[in-house]
């Protein structure tokens, strides 16, 4: 007789779903599951630039790259969890997710600081597009995560945005621009320094 795991039906299932692969997967709307591709050597090298440059202003411990996953309302595509590039969490998040033995931040904890997201290649009406600058967009800002960056290197830009009352504003920033965070005031950072290849 075959045993066949069942799917995850919530966040707190999929934390504890494993089908013996190493597959990241995001749970549907409808309770299926999406693999999660890995990520591109370029989204990983960004990410880890961004890594190198915030252990400057923030506790190295919070930083994370490709490898929390982050519960969401669903919006767009309706992932009801996402794996940020980059994460920057709160001091309280760490023993919290010891205790679930996996990094990981449900809709009950508070939001992470940060969040940075490496956009792949594709037009504005492509899935990769809609996917970092309107989806995820959307869920972060729901979710009242502070700070979420936008860092395409196709359009060779930095999108620096802050939720203020609810709603995020956005700051376009390219080439020798200074970065201007809200949330880490002491990070010295041009637009040209996260892009570079």
């Amino acid at each position: 007789m075959t045993y066949t795991r069942p799917k995850p039906q919530t966040f707190a299932d999929l934390l504890n779903y494993d089908d013996s692969s190493e597959c990241r997967y995001e749970l549907m709307i409808n309770e299926d599951l999406r693999e999660v591709p890995p990520e591109t050597e370029e989204n990983d090298y960004l990410a880890t630039e961004l890594y190198e440059a915030l252990k400057a202003v923030v506790a190295r411990r919070l930083i994370k790259t490709n490898s929390t996953t982050l519960e969401v309302r669903p919006f767009g595509d309706k992932s009801l969890n996402r794996y940020p590039d980059l994460v920057v969490l709160r001091p309280g998040h760490i023993g919290l997710m010891a205790s679930i033995k996996k990094n990981a931040i449900s809709l009950e904890m508070s939001a992470p600081q940060l969040v940075a997201e490496v956009v792949s290649p594709g037009n504005e009406k492509s899935e990769n597009y809609q996917r970092d600058y309107v989806w995820k967009r959307q869920q972060y800002q729901t979710r009242g995560i502070p700070g979420y960056w936008i860092i395409d290197p196709h359009r060779a830009q930095v999108a620096v945005l802050i939720l203020v009352d609810g709603v995020y504003k956005e700051a376009i920033y390219k080439a020798d621009d200074r970065i201007q965070s809200r949330i880490f005031p002491a990070l010295s950072l041009t637009a040209k320094q996260v892009l570079k290849r």
